[in-house]
């Protein structure tokens, strides 16, 4: 069985769960639709959290049963890659159909809408918005969720492949790393609020809020999924199954 192989095994058995995710999906949109006075936004963040979910999920098993047909790591982790491409770039069409369908009977920007399009930044002038449906637009909101959903994916296959192979006390001090990395930072920019400009015109610059431009951001979110995967591949080459 080689990469192509597994990917497409990998992708038939996640179609389930896509399913079910998106039944409830399309139900709490019809809802809001006949709810009066209800509206929504960023509505596709809910398929970035799944596919962060469907990352943290994806390891132990998948990589079982790789390694009981004697599949070899490299192929595995290809099959990896492959995998959530399609997902990814399937799931960016179908939350751009149905935010637009949504938009024919409500107010409901996209993720993009609010932070590249024209959306107003503020929600006092929104009933007068009306959505941007250009190809431009279009194109440029799919790059942006398919980019962002495949860094999802990463983060979340990444953290259960470093829990996997942690001891328990290891496990409890990256969990616990986070909150003290915050706690740190923010009594550092309190006390010294000059070192919290740098940073945040850092970040600015490559998401490019600033100037509104997604593609930058989009460049930003598949470098840091190369990045990503680049550490998945060194976990992959180097972790052994663990017996029940």
């Amino acid at each position: 069985m080689n990469s192509y192989k597994l990917a497409k095994y990998n992708i038939k058995s996640s179609l389930k769960s896509i399913i079910i995710f998106y039944c409830i999906f399309i139900a709490v949109l019809f809802i809001t639709i006949n709810s009066t006075g209800i509206s929504i936004s960023g509505i596709e963040f809910s398929s970035m959290i799944f596919l962060f979910v469907m990352g943290l999920n994806f390891f132990k098993e998948n990589f079982y049963f790789s390694q009981a047909n004697n599949i070899p790591r490299t192929d595995y982790f290809k099959s990896l890659v492959i995998t959530i491409l399609p997902i990814a770039l399937g799931m960016s069409i179908i939350d751009v159909t149905l935010n637009r369908i949504y938009n024919i009977f409500g107010v409901g920007p996209t993720m993009y809408d609010m932070a590249y399009g024209d959306f107003p930044r503020f929600y006092d002038y929104a009933d007068a918005w009306i959505q941007n449906n250009s190809i431009q637009t279009l194109v440029g909101t799919v790059i942006f969720l398919f980019a962002f959903y495949i860094l999802a994916f990463a983060i979340g296959l990444l953290i259960t492949m470093i829990f996997y192979k942690c001891n328990k006390t290891m496990k409890i001090l990256i969990f616990l790393s986070p909150i003290a990395i915050q706690a740190i930072w923010g009594s550092v920019i309190y006390n010294f609020p000059e070192f919290g400009e740098k940073p945040g015109n850092f970040i600015d610059n490559i998401l490019g809020i600033s100037t509104r431009n997604s593609y930058i951001c989009a460049i930003t979110f598949i470098f840091l999924f190369i990045i990503i995967m680049c550490f998945v591949y060194i976990i992959i080459r180097r972790v052994v199954v663990k017996k029940a």
